[in-house]
Order: C-alpha cells, then structure tokens, then sequence
C-alpha cells in the first residue's frame, strides 16, 4: 500500500468531521450512518490513492479482529445483566440501598464506592456494569437527576481503570512508556489527588440540598419497596454474582473468563432461587427482563439487560473497529502525530501536544489502547531524550485513557450509555475526574517549570 500524504490524511479527517458533525450533531441521524459512509468514503480514497482492494479488506479486518473481546465482554454483560434483574439481583441492591443510602450524600458514596471497586477490580467498565448499575438504580429509585448519577459513576469508575496497579490498560500504559508501574503510579499522584479531592467536593455541593433522612420519599418509597418485595426475589443469596465477579477481579482473574464464571454463579444461584423459572432465567440471557406495570417509572426502572437490548451498540462497535483498523492502516494517526511532533520544543509543549494527540486519537481511533499506544510511540523518543518517561506515561494515562468515556462515539462512552443509558452528553458535565484530570495534567508542568 502507497504511503499516503499529510495531506491526505488531513483531508479524510475532515471529511469525518463533516460527516459526524452534519449527520450526528444537526440531522440526529444514527451514529452508525456517518461512520459508514466515512468507512465506505475511506476505502476507496485508498484504492483512488494507488491501494488495491486486498490490502483494504485486510486493514478492516485488521480492525474488526480487536473488537472480538470488547464484543464477547459486552454480550457476557447483557446476559449477565439481564439474569441479574430476573433472579433478583439488582432488585435487591435497590431495595436495601433505598433504606441504607442518604440522598444528600448519594452522589459522594457512588463516587467513593466506584473508586474504591475499580480500584481492586481494575476495570472501569466493569465496575459500571456492576456497582454502577446497582448504584444508578438506587438513584433512579431516589428520583434524583440521572445524568449527574452517571457521572459520579463514571469518573468514580475511570478511577481505577488508570490508577490501579491490576488495571490491564494501567499496565499497557507504563509498557507504552517503558516504566515499571510502580514509577506510574507515583508520577500520577500529583495529578490524580487533587481531582480526586475536587470532583468528591463537589459531588458533596451538589448534594448538599438534598435530604439526609433515608426515607424522603414518603409514600412513594414505601410503595417501590412494597413493589419490589412483591414482584422480585429479595435475598442476600442474589448479590454473590457480583461479589463473586469483585473478588475474582482481586486475585486478577481476566475479564473474559470474569463474567463467564459470573454469568454460571448467576444461573446456578436463580434455578435455586427459582426452581420453577429456568426457562424465564434462559430467555432473560438474550431477552432481558421486560416488565409492563402500566407505570413508566418502574417499567423503564427494572426493564434492562439481554444481549438483544446491545446489538445496535455491537453493530456501532464494529463499525468504529473497521474505520479505525483502514484509518490506522493508511498511517491517518502516525502522519499527523508526527507534524505535532515537529512543533515541540521545551517539555511544557511536549506534554499539551502528546495529551491533545491522546485525545485527538481517542475521538478518531475510538478506543483507549490508540490513544494510548500511537502517541505513546511517536512521542517516546523525545521523552527519552529529556528523562522524562514518567511524565510521558502520567500524560497518556491523563488524556485520552480517560477522557475516552466523554467522546460520544468512543466506544468506552458507547459501552456506558449501554449500561446506564443516559446520553453522553448528558452525563459529561458531571462526569468531573475525566474531564479535571487532562487540565490539570497539561497544566501541572507549567507549575513544576516554575517552582524549578
């Protein structure tokens, strides 16, 4: 394949932002459709360019071939979710969470209780689709404002995901740059404290006007309550699933292998539950639970899971895997990395470059590992000269690895609207630690050059 021109490059960058802006952002259309056309677009400027069909087909297939995990994970999550909701699972969390949590605080604790699970398990993802989801129908249950629920969720979530020393992109990230974890860890603390700090002050202002008293709904409580001890299975026995999955994720159990043992507990534990529903818990795996009280309020509450409920966001998945595995075959990323590269003169523009190309490649490439791994390469080389691998490692973890869940199209925010199903966009505002910790990273060097 013909090495392509900057240019050029720049040309099908613009072509996709035309296409999301005009499509997504002004029509409302689909998402699918304008990376479809930019796919279709894409593929023959390569072949116009001097490329020849193979080689094209072999760059998506390429791409699509990375999203076989993120594929099997989702659809483990959908099946396990919509179990969960059949046997009792997350009907249990909301009815004990409902009695023990203050809605003043609420946003605080899911912002602490996400940081503390993604922590030990490593994997933000998988802390939403666990205690984020127990936590978000609790606050769904509590009436309170669902997109600021998410985003104590999510940023409590993408805590861990790049400050934990189990986390496997935390890993990747200080391979990328060549340091142990250990010297990841500590250059992240300097940024990573006061995000924390600030984004748990400010949950707390949020909450500060909401009530302290457990039982502020009155009579609409009871009845959520009376509803779910009624309609669902209440018992402890029903939250071993997720513990099961936490404590696995402790002893570094791999995500894949995770949730399928998870999803096994899962059935086990609802035929004994449920003797007479085996079928329903079957179907409930591809079906989820669907529930049609007559009161939208519960039926969108408790009506959630099934891998049918994520194959629109799988078909968007591959698609981005396909743009992304053409756009990295042409060199896209490399070419444009690489004109920045040229800009950089002292360390303070080493750092703002290398984080808006984390973030650039992050809305391009719509996933965390390029947006970690493409900058990481190209800009290695200048941080070695400089003795600066720690900073270039503190800088991937704090662009676009974390900013990931704030990019509409990314597939870290495609996989929580999945869960949650709040719209990006919504939830961005107060989704604080993703969005604190490029500023204050891109900043911090400037402050560090002075006080030297």
């Amino acid at each position: 394949m013909p090495a392509i021109s900057l240019r050029k490059a720049i040309l099908i960058l613009i072509i996709m932002a035309v296409l999301v802006f005009v499509g997504f952002g002004l029509l409302g259309l689909p998402l699918h459709l304008p990376i479809l056309f930019q796919l279709i677009i894409t593929a023959f400027l390569a072949v116009i360019w001097g490329g020849d069909w193979i080689k094209v087909e072999e760059m998506i297939l390429k791409g699509l071939q990375k999203s076989g995990p993120i594929v099997l994970i989702l659809m483990l999550i959908g099946a396990l979710i919509g179990v969960w909701m059949y046997m009792g699972t997350i009907p249990t969390m909301v009815f004990f969470g409902l009695d023990l949590i203050s809605p003043r605080f609420f946003y605080l604790i899911s912002f602490l209780l996400c940081s503390i699970v993604s922590l030990a398990m490593g994997t933000g993802f998988g802390t939403i689709s666990t205690m984020g989801l127990a936590l978000f129908s609790i606050g769904s249950s509590l009436g309170l404002p669902l997109p600021i629920v998410a985003g104590a969720i999510v940023s409590g979530s993408y805590f861990g995901d790049r400050f934990s020393p189990v986390s496997a992109i935390a890993i990747f990230t200080a391979h990328t740059a060549r340091i142990s974890i250990r010297d990841l860890l500590g250059k992240m603390v300097l940024t990573t404290v006061p995000a924390f700090l600030i984004s748990g002050g400010l949950y707390f202002w949020l909450g500060r006007n909401l009530s302290d008293d457990t039982d502020y709904l009155g009579s609409a409580g009871t009845e959520l309550l009376t509803f779910v001890a009624e309609n669902f299975s209440v018992t402890p026995w029903a939250l071993l699933p997720p513990v099961f999955i936490i404590v696995a994720a402790l002893f570094r159990l791999p995500t894949l292998p995770n949730l399928a043992a998870g999803l096994i507990l899962s059935l086990i534990l609802g035929f004994i539950i449920l003797p007479g529903e085996v079928i329903g818990i079957l179907e409930s795996m591809y079906d989820g639970l669907t529930l049609a009280t007559g009161e939208p309020f519960l039926d969108q509450l408790f009506s959630r899971g099934g891998i049918l409920s994520l194959l629109d966001l799988l078909a968007l998945i591959m698609l981005a895997s396909c743009l992304a595995g053409i756009l990295e075959g042409l060199g896209v990323f490399s070419l444009v990395l690489q004109s920045l590269m040229k800009k950089v003169q002292r360390l303070t523009g080493l750092v703002f470059y290398t984080g808006l190309s984390g973030i650039f490649v992050a809305m391009v490439g719509c996933n965390q590992l390029l947006a970690v791994l493409l900058p990481g390469h190209t800009f290695f080389p200048v941080f070695k000269e400089k003795k600066a691998l720690p900073l270039l490692g503190r800088t991937l973890a704090d662009t676009g690895l974390v900013f990931s869940p704030l990019i509409p199209w990314n597939i870290n925010a495609l996989l929580v609207v999945s869960v949650l199903g709040v719209d990006v966009l919504a939830y961005l505002p107060f989704a604080f630690m993703n969005w604190l910790l490029p500023i204050i990273t891109i900043i911090l060097p400037f402050w560090e050059k002075e006080k030297s």
